[in-house]
C-alpha cells in the first residue's frame, strides 16, 4: 500500500517536472521567434504574458513601450494608477523629451487632486511641446480646481482656439465664468458650444442652469426639459468617455448626480 502510494507520487510529479519543462521549452521558442523578428525582451513580457511590472523593469530604451502600458492602464484597459503613473515615469525616463509623458503624468496628479505637482508637469510639457495644445486644457482644469479662475478662463480659451468644437471647453469655460457669477457670460458660452453640439447634454445644463440664474424660466425649462431627456438617456459608456482617465466605478455616481441636479434645477423653475 505505501509503495503503491510513493510510486503514485514520484508518478505524479515525473508529470509535472514534464509540464514545467515543456512549458519552458515552449516559452523559449515563442522568444526566440519574437527575438528574431527584432522585438525586445520587455515588448514580449507585455505582448505575451501582459506583466507591466517585468516588461519596465527589462525596458532599457523603449519610451513607446511604457507609453503603451501607461495608456492601457490609464485609458484602455485595466484602471490601475500606480502603474500608469510608474509606466509614464518610465517613458520619461528613457527619454526626457519625450511628447506626452508629462501630459499624463499631470493628468494623473489632477485626477488625484495634487494640483501643484500636476501644474509643474504640464508647465515642463508646454515649455518641450508648445505645440501640443491639449495641454493648455488641462492646464485650464488645473486652476480651475486651484481656484485661478482668470488663469484658467484664458487656458480654456487658448484652447478654443484650435479646437473651436470641442463641447468639453466650452462646457468648461463656461463652468468658470459661472464660479465668477458671470451668468450672461455662462450662457453665451454654453450656447455657443451648443452651436456645434446641439444635444450635448452637458452644455444644455449649463446653459439652462445659466438662463435660470438670469430669471429667464420659460426657456430655462425648455432647455433643462431637453437636458434631462438626455440625461435620462445617456449611458455609462457614455458618461465614462466625457472623464476618460477617470475611475469606472465612479461612472454611475456621476451619472446619478447629473441627473439629480437637473431635475432639482426644474424645480427651481417651477417656483
Amino acid at each position: 500500500m505505501n509503495s503503491n502510494k510513493i510510486t503514485m507520487k514520484a508518478y505524479n510529479v515525473n508529470i509535472m517536472k514534464q509540464w514545467q519543462s515543456f512549458l519552458v521549452v515552449a516559452v523559449l521558442v515563442i522568444f526566440a521567434s519574437f527575438y528574431a523578428g527584432g522585438v525586445s525582451p520587455a515588448s514580449f513580457v507585455w505582448k505575451v504574458f501582459g506583466n507591466a511590472n517585468v516588461a519596465l523593469w527589462l525596458n532599457r530604451d523603449d519610451a513607446p513601450l511604457a507609453m503603451e502600458i501607461g495608456k492601457y492602464y490609464f485609458n484602455d484597459g485595466a484602471y490601475d494608477l500606480g502603474k500608469a503613473k510608474k509606466a509614464f515615469e518610465k517613458a520619461k525616463q528613457i527619454d526626457p523629451e519625450l511628447l506626452g509623458s508629462r501630459y499624463q503624468l499631470s493628468r494623473i496628479d489632477f485626477i488625484q487632486s495634487r494640483f501643484q505637482s500636476a501644474l509643474v508637469l504640464v508647465n515642463e510639457e508646454l515649455a518641450l511641446h508648445p505645440e501640443f495644445d491639449r495641454s493648455y486644457y488641462l492646464r485650464g482644469l488645473i486652476y480651475g480646481y486651484s481656484g485661478k479662475l482668470s488663469l484658467a478662463a484664458e487656458d480654456f480659451q487658448k484652447f478654443l482656439e484650435t479646437h473651436e468644437k470641442s463641447w468639453a471647453a466650452h462646457n468648461d469655460l463656461a463652468w468658470i465664468y459661472f464660479r465668477q457669477g458671470e451668468f450672461e457670460k455662462v450662457a453665451l458660452t454654453a450656447k455657443k458650444g451648443l452651436e456645434w453640439n446641439p444635444d450635448n447634454v452637458w452644455l444644455l445644463t449649463t446653459y439652462g442652469t445659466a438662463l435660470l440664474n438670469l430669471n429667464k424660466k420659460d426657456e430655462a425649462k425648455r432647455i433643462l426639459t431637453q437636458a434631462l431627456e438626455k440625461a435620462e438617456a445617456l449611458t455609462l459608456e457614455e458618461w465614462g468617455k466625457a472623464y476618460p482617465g477617470n475611475n469606472p466605478e465612479e461612472y454611475e455616481r456621476g451619472l446619478r448626480v447629473m441627473r439629480n441636479t437637473i431635475r432639482s434645477n426644474l424645480e427651481l423653475v417651477n417656483k
